[in-house]
């Protein structure tokens, strides 16, 4: 008899793994559409990466659909066709947004997602419960950089300058940073570093003197600044690979696709017509010298501003 109860007990434990795997492999899988050249540059191993998180997240696959740079509307609509016939959502980057709205005519009752990243709301097309259009949030994610700058500023070395103890964090805007943005990151950066000042800048020629910088946040492109200026602890807004980055970037803000696909897929389940979602911050915990500074970076990663 205690065989007997000892091999139904086994035969249980077997079981229960084998019809999670068929619950799995059976449900509608989320589709991600990647251009090739996209790929190169993200990481073809952080893509694999990704899709395994976001399937156990999900308890879904989660497929690549990878297309050419120059395909057609109807190669990529035949590329995301072949991938599953009926898939429980569809993500599509900005630049596939005019294909997104003719996938969506042609399937109605399936799910979509357009990622327009900082690009305003106005510029794309309109959400609508089942054509879903999600954002970056821009204000979440400069809030968050500013306590990492602030973090960086009064942890940090202090600066060689005529007045030391004032410590200057730079911020190298965009033409999507707004007044909003300037002033979560300022109030972030000051409210951790207080004898710190805050500069603004659109271009090279409005960084300060490099000796003054205690962190640079590059929300815009800045990329010679850095070669002449290495050492400068630096927060990238940016999907590149790591790799292919300098050690000098502690922490990137990653709004692709990859990293918004389990908040986007849930968000579009519920139908959430449109809505931001915050880039996924990584913290390169090998560039910083200073175990305290990424336990502290860490624990600001995942904070909001106030309302």
């Amino acid at each position: 008899m205690k065989r007997v109860r000892l091999l139904i007990l086994l035969g249980s434990l077997l079981a229960a793994p084998s019809a999670a795997a068929l619950v799995f492999f059976s449900r509608p899988p989320v589709l991600v559409v990647t251009d090739i050249p996209f790929a190169a540059l993200y990481g073809e191993a952080r893509i694999r990466m990704r899709r395994a998180f976001a399937s156990v997240a999900l308890f879904r696959q989660v497929l690549p659909v990878l297309i050419a740079d120059d395909a057609s509307p109807d190669i990529v609509i035949a590329a995301v066709s072949a991938a599953s016939e009926n898939p429980f959502v569809v993500l599509f980057p900005r630049r596939f947004a005019a294909v997104a709205e003719r996938f969506h005519g042609e399937f109605p009752e399936t799910l979509v997602v357009v990622f327009r990243g900082a690009v305003p709301a106005a510029q794309m097309p309109r959400g609508n419960g089942v054509l879903n259009v999600y954002g970056t949030d821009r204000a979440t994610d400069l809030f968050r950089a500013g306590l990492f700058a602030g973090i960086i500023g009064a942890m940090g070395r202090e600066v060689e300058q005529d007045d030391p103890g004032q410590r200057t964090h730079v911020l190298l805007q965009d033409r999507f940073v707004n007044h909003e943005g300037r002033a979560l990151f300022s109030g972030a950066a000051m409210g951790l570093d207080p004898y710190s000042a805050v500069v603004f800048a659109s271009a090279a020629a409005d960084v300060p003197d490099m000796r003054r910088v205690s962190s640079m946040v590059m929300a815009g492109a800045g990329a010679d600044i850095l070669e002449r200026n290495p050492g400068t602890p630096v927060i990238m807004f940016s999907w590149l690979d790591p790799s292919l980055t300098s050690r000098e970037v502690i922490v990137m803000f990653d709004d692709s696709p990859w990293a918004m696909v389990v908040p986007a897929t849930r968000m579009a389940a519920r139908g959430v017509a449109e809505g931001l979602i915050p880039s996924n911050p990584l913290i390169f915990s090998d560039r910083i010298a200073d175990n305290d500074i990424t336990r502290m970076l860490r624990r600001a990663a995942g904070r909001m501003p106030e309302n």
